[in-house]
């Protein structure tokens, strides 16, 4: 392997270690709405998305996996060290949950508008952008519920 692939691979595990827990940080800041997260389910969601788009990638593209999941995961690690300073403010102010899950939403925006701007760049089809969505959004009833 490669020594620009196995880095790839080592930061593409270490960046889904990093966003699984500040995405479980910030689930604990939220009880009200996701009342029963715990680390398994943030290790399942945010491996398990490298594990969807790699499937989808490897299917119908057949090209630059590691490249598209690295760049995958950096939207991933980016959107999670955004959530940091909120989870900070969080844990000294008193803010209510439709706020934070604003600001959070602002945060996925961000994050929609750079994997977009990522496959573009990569010259891949649009529709990995569809299908990253997908799977969140897959995972929502099981966070909530």
């Amino acid at each position: 392997m490669k020594k620009s692939i196995l880095y790839q691979w080592t930061y593409i595990l270490f960046a889904t270690a990093i966003s699984t827990l500040v995405l479980y940080q910030y689930a604990k800041e939220l009880p009200e709405l996701i009342s029963n997260d715990n680390l398994t389910k943030e290790i399942a969601m945010c491996s398990g998305q490298l594990l969807w788009q790699g499937s989808i990638i490897m299917i119908f593209i057949k090209k630059k996996i590691h490249t598209y999941l690295y760049n995958m995961i950096s939207v991933s690690l980016l959107g999670s060290l955004a959530l940091i300073p909120l989870i900070l403010v969080y844990k000294q102010e008193v803010i209510i949950p439709e706020i934070k899950i604003l600001l959070f939403l602002f945060v996925v925006c961000l994050m929609i508008l750079d994997h977009t701007r990522r496959v573009k760049k990569l010259k891949l089809p649009g529709y990995l952008t569809i299908t990253w969505i997908t799977y969140r959004l897959l995972w929502l009833p099981i966070l909530l519920f």
